[in-house]
């Protein structure tokens, strides 16, 4: 690949920063402030032209995981001769120049860039449009960037414990951990309580990260554990813990779980 190495010339910023500064969630002219890209993400949004140029910024986070990045901008007007004074270039750190997009094999009003890093850091892309007075309707499209992480469901705590004979509900798995649990009562008489969880999605790979675990009243020792199906006595007397946990990250797990005898 190439590696360009040149600096935003310094008038350009300026002349930038002194044009319309208008940002918004879409679209900034602003090179201080960019739009964020955190994710693959598409904008739609006019640019106005002028002879000394008109800009808009966008940034993401490259995670420098060698990960192939792809940029295209749609242009509209996209006859041949519009598309020489609009385009768009991506700069890395320090405004040292990663590349400009060119036009693709098939779609002459598209410019397109690949790139791949092995260097974490910032990027900015900056859309431009040097038709004075032309009204340039523009489509940026990233791919590439990772997916975001699935939020994290607020965290059950045992005391939130409550008794059941059946029990249904959904279960976001997290790489650490999230967890519902429920409670069996117990007089220590030694009967057996069986526990049936059934779950969807159910395979091999499900099962390795969802299941259950039952805690004993006695110094919180652990009695049972499974995916399906437990059994265990209930020697002693108190308040046994079931804890429901799915570690498999970003999996939604909807499950129902039984007790018998209650």
């Amino acid at each position: 690949m190439r590696n360009k190495f040149l600096l935003i010339p310094v008038s350009l910023l300026i002349i930038a920063l002194v044009a319309a500064s208008t940002t918004s969630a879409d679209v900034s002219h602003d090179p201080a402030m960019p739009a964020a890209i955190p994710y693959d993400q598409s904008f739609d949004f006019a640019l106005v032209g002028n002879r000394a140029g008109a800009f808009a910024y966008y940034s993401l986070e490259y995670p420098g995981d060698g990960s192939i990045i792809t940029i295209e901008l749609d242009m509209a007007p996209g006859d041949p001769v519009a598309v020489q004074g609009l385009g768009f270039n991506v700069y890395g750190k320090n405004g040292f120049l990663i590349g400009s997009g060119t036009i693709a094999l098939g779609k002459p009003d598209r410019k397109v860039l690949l790139w791949a890093d092995p260097n974490l850091g910032p990027w900015l892309i900056q859309v431009y449009n040097y038709l004075d007075g032309v009204v340039a309707n523009l489509h940026l499209e990233v791919t590439g960037l990772p997916n975001p992480a699935p939020p994290r469901q607020p965290v059950m705590m045992p005391a939130q414990a409550t008794t059941f004979s059946m029990a249904a509900a959904s279960l976001l798995g997290n790489h650490a951990g999230n967890f519902h649990y429920y409670k069996i009562e117990s007089v220590g008489d030694g009967s057996e309580a069986v526990l049936q969880l059934y779950h969807t999605p159910d395979d091999q790979w499900i099962s390795n990260g969802f299941g259950l675990n039952v805690y004993s009243p006695e110094n919180g020792i652990r009695v049972a554990q499974a995916s399906h199906e437990a059994r265990f006595r209930r020697d002693s007397p108190g308040t046994y813990l079931v804890q429901v946990y799915n570690y498999v990250h970003g999996i939604n797990v909807t499950y129902l779980l039984t007790l018998t005898p209650n």
